[in-house]
């Protein structure tokens, strides 16, 4: 994970996308009408930025009096704990599905009693749970969780690449707008990448554009390159990859072109068909607007 060598570092955060058993969703919704802001105040966070896109900001975790580390990723849903904390904590865990690059595999889930992120608070918060171990060596400091939308979509925020901070509040309009599926937990844009549509996943998590082969069966990609190099997700799985010398991708009536888009052959995911990572495209800021539930990619 997050080695220079390899071609998608940012998959670490792939697609944490987890199913649970009826009583963690039932705590989900829960955990929804639980999180909260103070309307009308603004507050900010420093974030630390590694690798040029992976955003880390200090958080409260139950019962824990030190601030801790918490990597901030669009593309993970629900948000993950460390499980070296289980013991900490106290919390028991129950079984649980994590799902990457549409594969199903076995995983725990647990019940966080609180966290807290400037002035968002979680109550009786479903997360996964994964052994973070790999990716607080590859950065070289704690790691204590991912926090994801789920927790985040609760406040209105700015996350800015360039004055690194996140500043909950108002925030404006501009840039491309992108639906939060708060069912889900994730945000999908459409797009054309190479003249052929895909739904990609809004990843802070990620700085590659990336689709899943196994979505396009029945498309040609003529202009893609083998490599000999392989990337890796958070769950240790290596996955051969392809690339797209130059793709053309349309998004929100805009053109980019990116010469780092890669194609995985045989990954597949039922609820989107590949990854934006958001600073690939070259965007400085992403807002989100909780009144109506969008995000916006910005310049």
């Amino acid at each position: 994970m997050l080695r220079a060598k390899m071609t998608l570092a940012g998959l670490l955060l792939l697609a944490a996308v987890v199913t649970s058993s009826g009583a963690a969703r039932a705590g989900n919704r829960k955990a929804i009408s639980d999180l909260n802001r103070d309307d009308g105040q603004s507050q900010s966070i420093a974030l630390r930025i590694y690798r040029d896109f992976l955003l880390v900001a200090k958080g409260q975790i139950g019962g824990v009096p030190e601030s801790q580390n918490f990597i901030l990723d669009t593309g993970t849903a629900p948000s993950i704990i460390n499980v070296k904390l289980l013991g900490q904590l106290g919390l028991a865990t129950i079984p649980s599905t994590f799902r990457a690059f549409g594969k199903a595999i076995p995983a725990q889930s647990a019940i966080l009693p609180d966290i807290e992120l400037g002035p968002i608070r979680g109550v009786s918060l479903p997360v996964q749970v994964q052994n973070l171990s790999r990716l607080e060596g590859d950065l070289g400091i704690p790691i204590a969780g991912i926090i994801g939308l789920d927790v985040l979509s609760k406040s209105s925020f700015r996350l800015d690449y360039d004055k690194r901070e996140i500043l909950f509040g108002d925030v404006t309009h501009a840039g491309i707008p992108v639906h939060f599926d708060s069912r889900a937990g994730f945000a999908v844009a459409e797009a054309r990448i190479e003249g052929k549509n895909a739904r990609i996943l809004v990843d802070t998590g990620s700085d590659r554009i990336v689709l899943f082969g196994g979505n396009f069966t029945e498309v040609g990609w003529p202009a893609l390159r083998s490599t000999s190099q392989y990337g890796a997700n958070l769950v240790d799985q290596r996955m051969y990859v392809q690339v797209f010398p130059a793709a053309d991708i349309v998004l929100g009536g805009q053109h980019f072109r990116d010469d780092r888009a890669y194609f995985v052959p045989g990954s597949a995911d039922p609820a989107f068909d590949g990854l934006l990572g958001v600073r690939a495209l070259g965007f400085r800021a992403l807002s989100y607007d909780q009144a109506s539930g969008t995000l916006y990619l910005q310049k």
